[in-house]
Order: structure tokens, then C-alpha cells, then sequence
């Protein structure tokens, strides 16, 4: 199985600006939040690419390990990849793995029943979850495994396939798929869900490097870092079946990730150790703040939300850390931390997703 590796523009995307003091959470600091900030943070802990993996979870308020699953050896370096931990209702599917995907059930807040989905031999790198079941993307091919199926029954090649393929996502009756070469390109949906014919790309996007991108009911918010033409730029389009209807500017530095949660989505800035936010309406923002959020570490990855929680995979002298935050559930862009924790016994880690508290 060939390493997943990814261009020389993207390391910079992901590269570190400079470090700023971490703070680690204290129990005074979680005794202020509220009750209803109770939650996991989890990411895909390993040793190194092509080692065995597990998910390991963390106490958003107490930074206490609360599980640790294991799954199999990943295919992936950080900042390669996006939306390798996929959670929707009681399901979280797993993928970054060199034989296929895992797709687990969530009883009580732990992950449980594994199914492996199989892949025909190709790693996986990101996920997306419908009630018709799952899609898988790999290095050349996006797979729709029904739901209860654990063999694809649809597979659609990729338009560049050059094994820079970074996350796939659902809005509006397509799935989006990004390429960190600069391709945005969708693929029709059918009624069971499955792929109907080729991928078509998307219309009006600007020139960069895409990684994370997130689906907000008919539309797709899909940063842009122009790493090319200018560095110190990126922008946020808005796209809405296959061409773009808006573009967010923001002086923020390496936009890469994204998700979304109750009608707003955030956006992580590892140029600048930033998050940006805004709300979401039908047709585009209706709100964004560049610097909703200031960082501390080295660098920042992949981002998840559920509910009143914001989850974020980063890196503090040379480890990986899970940091959380809060948001107001109505109105108002601004996070408020909540707590940054260490991973302990792994010394790489990949994707974020919130899960309920433990019961």
C-alpha cells in the first residue's frame, strides 16, 4: 500500500506561523462552563503512517481519556486529509485506513459493533454519512456503500486522481469532493443514494489549494488558501449545485478546514492560528468573523461542532492536542475556550469529531 503524500503548497498551508503560549484547561476553567458542554473530542491517534491506529476520545471539560478504539493502520499524514472522523445521528465512520473504512455505532457515547467497509485493496482517506448510507473516498475513486452493505455498489473515478484528494462532503443531491491540486468537482445523487455518472467540476472557483470543505444543507462552504498567487490570502466560497454564488474575503491567512452545525460554520486558519465563523442562511453567509477564535500551538487541522461544542486537531511543540471551545447556540460568531489537552502515548493524530458525553 503506497503512503498517501501530498504537494509541497499544502505543507505550507499546514506549516507553523509561530508558537504561542499553551495553556492547559484547568478544573476551575471547566467548573465555569456550562452543563450543557458536555461532551468527547476524539482523533485518530498513531505512531506514525502505515502503524495501527486508534480512536481516542477525550472529556471535552477534563481532558480525561474516555475510550480508546482500536482501528487499522492509517495511510495519512496530518494536514493531508479532511473529514476522516464523520459522525451523523448514531453513527461515526472511520476512515484513514489501509484496508478499507470502519463505520461504528454509538451506544451510550461509546463507539460501538465495528463493520468494516471494504475498498478493493485502495486506503481510504475521508467519509461522508447519509441515511442511505456511506461514501468513502480514496486516492482515486469515490465509493457509495449502501446502508447495512459492507461492499460498494457504486464507484466513480475522480477527475485528477493524482493522490491529492482531501475530503468529500453531501449538499443538495451531490457529493463534493475536494483535491488539494485545486479541484472542486460533484457528483450527481440518486434517489438511493448511489452516484449517478461521472464527476463534474464546480464552476467559478478560484485558483488554491483546498482541503477541508463542509456541506450546510444546499450549499458547500469550501476554503481556499492561495498559496500560489499570494500566500497571505485566502477566500471562502459559497457553492450551490455546480457553480460558486459567493465568495467570502477574508485577510486570514491558509483557510483549510471546515464544518458546520446548527446553521453556522467555522473555518480553521493555520497560517494565522485562527477560526473564522459565520452563520449560514439558504443562499450564503449572513455573518462572518475572520478571527473568531485565537489559537495557541504550533499549527491546526481538521475542525468539528455539535451543538454549543466547537473541536479542534492541532499541534503544540511538535504533539498533537485536541482543543475545545464553546459558541453561543443563537447569534454571535465569537468561541470561548474551554479546554486544549494532550494526547499522551501518540505522537501523530489525524481528524476531530465531537460525540456525546458518555452515559
Amino acid at each position: 500500500m503506497k503512503t498517501h503524500t501530498f504537494s509541497h503548497t499544502l505543507q505550507s498551508c499546514v506549516a507553523a506561523i509561530g508558537l504561542l503560549a499553551v495553556t492547559s484547561s484547568s478544573r476551575a476553567a471547566a467548573e465555569n462552563q456550562s452543563g450543557s458542554e458536555r461532551g468527547q473530542l476524539c482523533t485518530l491517534g498513531s505512531s506514525g503512517v502505515g502503524q495501527p491506529g486508534s480512536v481516542i476520545c477525550k472529556d471535552v471539560l477534563t481532558g480525561a481519556t474516555t475510550q480508546i478504539v482500536a482501528v487499522g493502520a492509517t495511510v495519512a499524514a496530518p494536514g493531508g486529509i479532511a473529514g476522516n472522523l464523520i459522525r451523523l445521528g448514531k453513527r461515526v465512520l472511520v476512515t484513514n485506513q489501509s484496508q478499507g473504512a470502519v463505520l461504528f455505532e454509538i451506544v451510550g457515547g461509546q463507539l460501538m459493533s465495528p463493520v468494516m467497509l471494504q475498498t478493493g485493496g485502495e486506503g481510504s482517506l475521508s467519509g461522508a454519512l447519509s441515511d442511505r448510507g456511506a461514501y468513502v473516498l480514496t486516492g482515486a475513486h469515490l465509493l457509495f456503500f449502501p446502508r447495512g452493505e459492507m461492499t460498494a455498489t457504486g464507484s466513480q473515478s475522480l477527475l485528477v486522481a493524482d493522490g491529492s484528494a482531501a475530503q468529500v462532503t453531501l449538499a443538495g443531491g451531490y457529493a463534493y469532493v475536494s483535491e488539494k491540486s485545486g479541484s472542486l468537482e460533484a457528483f450527481s445523487l440518486g434517489k438511493d443514494g448511489n452516484t449517478r455518472g461521472g464527476a463534474t467540476p464546480v464552476a467559478g472557483v478560484p485558483a488554491g489549494v483546498i482541503v477541508g470543505i463542509t456541506g450546510v444543507g444546499d450549499l458547500v462552504v469550501a476554503p481556499i488558501a492561495h498559496l500560489a498567487s499570494d500566500p497571505n490570502q485566502s477566500t471562502v466560497p459559497v457553492v450551490r449545485g455546480l457553480g460558486v454564488v459567493q465568495i467570502v474575503s477574508t485577510k486570514e491567512v491558509a483557510a483549510c478546514w471546515a464544518a458546520n452545525d446548527g446553521g453556522e460554520a467555522c473555518v480553521t486558519n493555520p497560517g494565522s492560528m485562527t477560526v473564522s465563523c459565520g452563520q449560514v442562511g439558504t443562499n450564503a453567509f449572513t455573518s462572518y468573523t475572520s478571527a473568531a477564535a485565537t489559537l495557541s500551538g504550533d499549527t491546526v487541522f481538521d475542525i468539528d461542532m455539535l451543538d454549543t461544542l466547537v473541536g479542534i486537531l492541532g499541534k503544540s511543540n511538535g504533539a498533537p492536542e485536541l482543543l475545545s471551545y464553546s459558541r453561543a447556540k443563537i447569534g454571535g460568531d465569537f468561541l470561548s475556550r474551554v479546554g486544549t489537552f494532550q494526547l499522551g502515548g501518540f505522537s501523530t493524530a489525524t481528524g476531530a469529531v465531537l460525540l456525546p458525553a458518555i452515559q
